[in-house]
């Protein structure tokens, strides 16, 4: 029951702590869409008697799911996904896509120096290949001012700002999970706070990250499933804390 009769509503989105079970490590987000959570309990009719009537159910094999659905898609979180430790100060190949470029000076310039060994392929506006030898981003081409010659992909050496490198063997870990939501009172003020405290959750390791040609906001959706903590009875809890507490 609320304190003191006073009528309660959740209006508003939670934000989300994860903490890793082993290292330690948070993840945060404060730009939730949405969250859900919901359980799921199997049951069994035990039924007897000339109707056939129920007696009981038993009831076992609970699960709780988490789904928590962000606007941002954070890198961290999507290493946990993907089971993935972002580095920084990584050397690595990066590429270049085909693309047209302009002739200046009888010169085109690419946006990077390919990589040893790699070789570019140039085309005119007919589809002619056109002989170019670079040095470094640029080449001497013999095509007018003004004129587009189209490359081909190609690799070149790039420092990495970070790197997530995709295991096929490496999967996401567990973690503990606090949902913090407001609590609002019937004129709107915000009364309390309720957190929602999963000792273990294991995320699914299923997740889609998807794009398309309109510029629209787009959310990630990452799913948890509440599982028991080694050498405890409880899967968590809930409480509601004052708005002012620390």
């Amino acid at each position: 029951m609320a304190k003191n009769g006073q009528i309660e509503f959740l209006l508003s989105v939670a934000d989300v702590l994860l903490i890793d079970k082993e290292s330690k490590a948070q993840l945060a987000s404060a730009t939730l869409k949405s969250h859900n959570m919901s359980q799921t309990v199997d049951t069994t009719e035990i039924r007897a008697g000339q109707r056939n009537d129920v007696l009981a159910t038993i009831k076992n094999n609970k699960t709780i799911e988490v789904t928590i659905e962000d606007v941002q898609q954070q890198r961290d979180f999507i290493a946990m996904m993907l089971g993935a430790d972002g580095k920084e100060g990584q050397k690595v190949d990066a590429y270049g896509l085909p693309q047209g470029i302009e002739v200046k000076e009888g010169k085109i310039t690419l946006p990077h120096a390919p990589k040893s060994g790699q070789t570019v392929t140039v085309e005119d506006e007919n589809g002619a290949t056109v002989e170019v030898a670079f040095e470094g981003v640029e080449g001497t081409v013999s095509q007018a001012n003004g004129s587009i010659l189209y490359i081909s992909g190609y690799a070149y050496e790039a420092d990495a700002e970070q790197l997530m490198t995709i295991a096929s063997d490496k999967f996401a870990g567990s973690y503990q999970m606090v949902l913090d939501e407001q609590v609002f009172n019937a004129d709107m003020q915000i009364i309390a706070r309720k957190q929602t405290v999963f000792h273990k959750v294991i995320p699914n390791d299923s997740f889609t990250l998807d794009g398309s040609a309109e510029r629209a906001e787009k959310t990630i959706s990452y799913t948890f499933t509440v599982a028991l903590d080694a050498g405890r009875q409880d899967l968590g809890y809930i409480v509601y804390l004052p708005e002012d507490a620390e």
